[in-house]
């Protein structure tokens, strides 16, 4: 992977990662019918780290060099989508019920 290249969404997949994210959501949200104790969100994050590692060992023949900037990009990536969610989720609760 180009040293500047970051990892980003072609604008083009977008809704096909939308459409991934809910089939996920929709999963956790049936488990946790079972499980409500957060070990479905706990299982969820853990699920996206092994596969960001999986897809960050696809870009490089040397993860181990690359570890401290695949790191940041998965960090900072993760990062602004909980950001967003959370500031989405923040709106909803201020609405009446």
């Amino acid at each position: 992977m180009d040293q500047d290249k970051e990892v980003k969404v072609d604008q083009y997949r977008e809704e096909a990662m939308y459409e991934y994210a809910d089939k996920f959501i929709n999963l956790a949200n049936e488990l946790s019918k079972l499980d409500n104790s957060g070990s479905v969100g706990v299982g969820l994050r853990f699920a996206a780290s092994r596969y960001s590692a999986f897809e960050a060992s696809l870009q490089t023949n040397n993860l181990t060099k690359d570890k401290d900037k695949y790191l940041k990009v998965f960090e900072n990536a993760f990062k602004n989508m909980l950001k967003i969610n959370i500031e989405e989720y923040g709106k909803l609760q201020k609405l009446p019920k």
